[in-house]
């Protein structure tokens, strides 16, 4: 296949899809992954695509979410860093937590199974499943499941969480813009995680670096009401947030 129609094929396909990997983009023009890497990185130098670790992103649109599955295996190892860094330091016994839909909150999960007392109340059915395989006390707020994300939202789940008070809350986030604002592209996502920042005595944002910098279509809170906690900053996002740690340091 000559290069310029398998570029316009990836374009295509990464557009139509959000996100996706490299493996399915190999898979799809039958080329190997090398020569994909080199496809995306000549497509984001003419800024057709946004490269991310393990795969490419769409620059064209940015009010929808990403399928879950692919979620779950992008910067895997960073979201397993940030998860492990958030137990050890932000979780205690006793603890009631609130744990969103995100693929890196729901990392934590194995984690907190070792510590006593804990409770979790979650809007993510696969967070909810992993929680209650563990043995941990879990809630599972009720309400619309998202198809894509697996997460609930709406009135239903809203009205839930006016009725409860979180020792800390940990949420994903899609997009972390130059001012400060913590974005996702879905309202009725925000809405929860907004209630949840409202609910907490703490709120954590767990953010591999990929997604500082960006910005989304919900504003649901700025980083001036929680603590970010990700993977050591690039050096073109130096001074977007108030400090950084090195998780393979930290850990």
């Amino acid at each position: 296949m000559l290069t310029q129609k398998r570029q316009k094929l990836i374009e295509s396909y990464v557009n139509q899809h959000e996100l996706c990997r490299v493996s399915d983009l190999s898979k799809m023009t039958a080329t190997s992954e090398s020569t994909i890497r080199r496809d995306l990185i000549q497509l984001e130098d003419e800024g057709l695509i946004k490269r991310v670790h393990g795969g490419a992103q769409s620059v064209k649109n940015f009010a929808h979410d990403v399928s879950q599955h692919i979620r779950f295996t992008l910067n895997h190892e960073d979201k397993i860093l940030i998860a492990r860094y958030a137990v050890k330091h932000y979780v205690h016994e006793n603890d009631y937590l609130f744990i969103d839909a995100g693929t890196t909150s729901y990392e934590m999960v194995p984690l907190i199974a070792s510590i006593a007392g804990v409770t979790i109340v979650t809007n993510g059915i696969e967070t909810a499943l992993s929680a209650v395989g563990h043995g941990i006390n879990t809630i599972l707020l009720g309400g619309k499941i998202k198809e894509d994300t697996h997460a609930i939202v709406g009135q239903a789940a809203l009205e839930q969480m006016q009725s409860m008070n979180f020792t800390a809350c940990f949420m994903g986030t899609n997009g972390i813009d130059r001012q400060g604002k913590l974005t996702t592209p879905d309202l009725e996502e925000a809405a929860i995680k907004k209630a949840a920042i409202a609910h907490a005595d703490r709120t954590y944002v767990l953010s591999d670096s990929s997604k500082i910098g960006e910005r989304n279509f919900a504003v649901f809170g700025n980083i001036k009401q929680v603590t970010v906690i990700t993977t050591k900053l690039n050096s073109q996002h130096q001074g977007l947030l108030p400090a950084e740690v090195d998780l393979k340091e930290a850990n």
